[in-house]
């Protein structure tokens, strides 16, 4: 029986916590996999560590081991890459996400059919917002807009080096050959399949904080251009933006990884650049109005946000609107 590690670092998420088990216990039914889980308490304030020993016994089949780790994301996955001493793939997991049933199938079947990735990513979707609060309401509809359009976004740079697959095998759900081609060359860091632990690295300054920041331009930079696909249909589903502050405090989070990225990594540049994304508005303007509006909307939000940044740039992450 093959062997597969899965890491889920929990960082305070007592209400998410088992759901996410949850879903993967359901995923990994009928894949033939020998699973070993690590749940990495990550500096938690909550019942997230009485939660991941209730998860230890309620899910045998996902083998959980538990351990700690100091804070930092980086931190909670390499608690767990000592753990390994073998070269199976790994899956990487954020532990308020929902992964859909055949999810984990894709991925090793990608894993699989292409030797030469070294990493496959999911797409995520923002699930719906189901209260009755019409301002979180209006907000869910606006701050999700990209995630739930998944060809609304395009690289802002030629990309078509970084995605040698698609013509030869396109991808038939979420997007099309001419999307993918100009799709990111990175992964989302809420889930991903990386080959080996060789090929994850932990950057030398405590300054970049982001997996889905530095590994992708590390794998890229170390072991050249097309070692990394996501597909686009392999959902996982995380609780939507329904809060304006929210979503500035992550997204300032990933400016400063980006800052402290090309600061201590001048030689990823190129990455860098070819790693920026824009709305595609000619394939957003042929959307019906609404759809139009939201994206329009949503654009004008990202603006603010970084013009607040701006004014923010010495400052912690998550001292602004605090």
């Amino acid at each position: 029986m093959n062997n597969l590690f899965v890491i889920i670092p929990v960082h305070n998420k007592e209400k998410t916590l088992d759901e996410c088990v949850r879903s993967l216990n359901k995923s990994i039914l009928g894949l033939g996999y020998k699973f070993k889980t690590f749940l990495v308490i990550n500096d938690c304030s909550d019942k997230s560590s009485e939660i991941a020993t209730k998860c230890k016994y309620k899910y045998p089949s996902l083998n959980i081991k538990i351990l700690n780790s100091q804070k930092g994301k980086l931190h909670a996955q390499e608690s767990a890459i000592r753990e390994i001493n073998s070269n199976n793939p790994i899956l990487f997991i954020d532990a308020d996400i929902i992964l859909k049933k055949d999810t984990i199938k894709i991925l090793i079947k990608e894993l699989k059919k292409h030797p030469h990735l070294i990493a496959i990513g999911s797409f995520p979707i923002a699930r719906y917002y189901k209260g009755n609060n019409i301002w979180k309401s209006f907000l869910d509809k606006v701050l999700n807009i990209r995630s739930r359009y998944p060809m609304s976004e395009i690289s802002r740079l030629n990309v078509e080096e970084y995605h040698p697959y698609v013509i030869y095998d396109p991808q038939h759900k979420n997007t099309s050959v001419n999307h993918e081609l100009k799709s990111k060359i990175f992964f989302h860091g809420r889930t991903f399949l990386l080959r080996s632990k060789k090929y994850w690295f932990k950057p030398k300054t405590e300054k970049i904080v982001g997996d889905d920041s530095y590994i992708p331009d590390y794998i890229t930079f170390n072991y050249g251009k097309g070692r990394i696909r996501n597909r686009y249909d392999s959902i996982v589903y995380y609780n939507p933006f329904i809060s304006l502050k929210e979503h500035f405090n992550v997204y300032k989070r990933i400016y400063f990884d980006l800052r402290n990225l090309a600061r201590t990594y001048p030689s990823f540049e190129d990455i860098r650049n070819h790693s920026q994304l824009v709305l595609d508005w000619t394939y957003i303007r042929r959307q019906k109005f609404t759809i139009r509006l939201l994206f329009s909307l949503y654009s004008l939000v990202r603006k603010i946000e970084r013009f607040f940044y701006k004014f923010s740039i010495n400052q912690n992450p998550s001292k602004i609107w605090k």
